[in-house]
């Protein structure tokens, strides 16, 4: 899949604020979506309910109003809980960079955290950065951090990560196929697994993984005496 089959739309939301002094209040949100596997998924006008400050959220939004990149992602909501956990799809997929096979089955027994991607997706470059943030507050724990590039423009995803001093693994997933076999229909997506490899929490829409109740939400996975500060 390449990054011309990556699209971005700016449907209207509702937007329920349930913290002190919220409101509602209508905001352009921007979402990307991979043309052939979110067909019929995506239309303007659905509303979401933002509980602010209430911890977990609905699918959200990943660019709200005319806020800066920054602002954008630290405002969006934590993590979506799973009540029925699932193994999601093993894969196997190359590092960018190094061009060297990982296969997600040889993580299980850590957390892992599963990033879907594009360098197409303004919200997707916008929350990189803090990802790689989170990488490095979890470094030493049993956690791994990587994300999945979908498309096979792998100078252009070398340079973004050069640019924005960015290390951690990133995989190409060049015609969409583990994307589409996870459901990534919208990008961002990111899926955060337990050590059994089953998927724990997911996040629709861009996130600050720098964000310190996020890092609480996935040490909650980790045994205390690894997670414990």
């Amino acid at each position: 899949m390449s990054n011309e089959n990556i699209s971005c739309m700016t449907p209207q939301v509702e937007i329920r604020q349930g913290h002190a002094g919220g409101g509602r209040r209508l905001a352009n949100v921007k979402r990307c979506s991979a043309r052939g596997l979110a067909s019929g998924l995506l239309a303007a006008g659905m509303v979401l309910t933002a509980l602010g400050g209430a911890g977990i959220d609905a699918p959200a939004q990943a660019q709200v109003g005319d806020m800066s990149s920054a602002e954008k992602v630290e405002n969006a909501p934590l993590l979506l809980p799973l009540s029925h956990r699932r193994a999601p799809l093993d894969f196997t997929l190359p590092d960018v960079n190094s061009g060297k096979n990982l296969r997600l089955a040889d993580l299980r027994g850590k957390v892992v955290v599963v990033n879907f991607w594009s360098t197409a997706c303004p919200a997707c470059r916008a929350e990189m950065p803090t990802l790689q943030k989170l990488r490095d507050r979890l470094r030493g724990m049993d956690v791994e951090v990587l994300s999945v590039h979908i498309g096979g423009d792998a100078d252009k995803v070398r340079a973004f990560l050069k640019d924005n001093g960015i290390n951690m693994a990133v995989l190409q997933d060049v015609g969409g196929n583990v994307a589409k076999a996870w459901g990534a229909l919208h990008l961002p997506v990111t899926y955060v697994l337990a050590q059994d490899g089953s998927i724990a929490f997911v996040a629709y829409g861009a996130r600050n993984w720098n964000n310190p109740q996020i890092t609480r939400l996935i040490t909650t996975l980790i045994p205390p005496l690894q997670g414990s500060e």
